[in-house]
């Protein structure tokens, strides 16, 4: 999103672009706010609607469904991920290691908070649950991809493949799930201590 205040000179779109991100960003905090205070069953569109104070059909324009403000930038934070994986020039575990704590390390307090929240709505709702498992299986397979790239030619490929990035993806998802049951729970500790746990299993 732009930074700096708005003048005369910024160009209309990027003035309407602007409003989006606001507004969308409003949204999500209103639908985690509820969605954490009456659950996510009890909440209904016009309830998110209302507490970002915007109308029914201004939300349907940023989502089609209540699920959808969840998980509505996942695509932009693989990207993210991925961007930081390819960066690193590294042994491969040290290089997921680093990219998953730059990762976390780039999240402000509000992404972490609400990467924790997810993790106690999905558990509570099916509808939830199920986006989430398709999100999952994207992350992997990307991840997967990238480590076949990493060990090409190696032994036992197609099964160090989708374990490596399957444990991979388990460190980063256990950090969340302690922090949601345990508010407080230093992430950076758990990634830390859990790709310790890998490196000892791979020497």
């Amino acid at each position: 999103m732009p930074t700096g205040s708005l003048s005369g000179d910024v160009p209309a779109v990027g003035l309407r672009e602007r409003k989006k991100t606001i507004a969308k960003q409003a949204l999500r905090r209103a639908a985690f706010d509820l969605f954490t205070t009456q659950g996510f069953e009890a909440t209904t569109v016009e309830d998110i609607a209302r507490r970002a104070d915007v109308s029914r059909a201004s939300f349907f324009r940023y989502f089609t469904a209540k699920e959808d403000v969840l998980a509505a930038d996942d695509a932009e934070r693989r990207e993210a991920f991925f961007a930081l994986l390819d960066k690193e020039n590294k042994p491969l575990l040290a290089g997921l290691h680093a990219a998953v704590s730059a990762y976390l390390a780039g999240m402000d307090a509000e992404a972490l908070a609400q990467a924790a929240a997810y993790t106690r709505i999905m558990v509570s709702s099916r509808v939830v649950l199920g986006q989430a498992y398709e999100n999952r299986i994207r992350w992997l397979s990307e991840l997967e991809a990238h480590v076949r790239g990493r060990l090409a030619g190696a032994a036992d490929l197609d099964v160090v493949a989708p374990l490596v990035a399957d444990l991979t993806l388990g460190v980063l998802e256990t950090a969340f799930r302690l922090a949601a049951v345990s508010p407080g729970t230093p992430f950076e500790t758990v990634v830390d201590r859990g790709f310790r746990m890998l490196g000892a299993v791979d020497s």
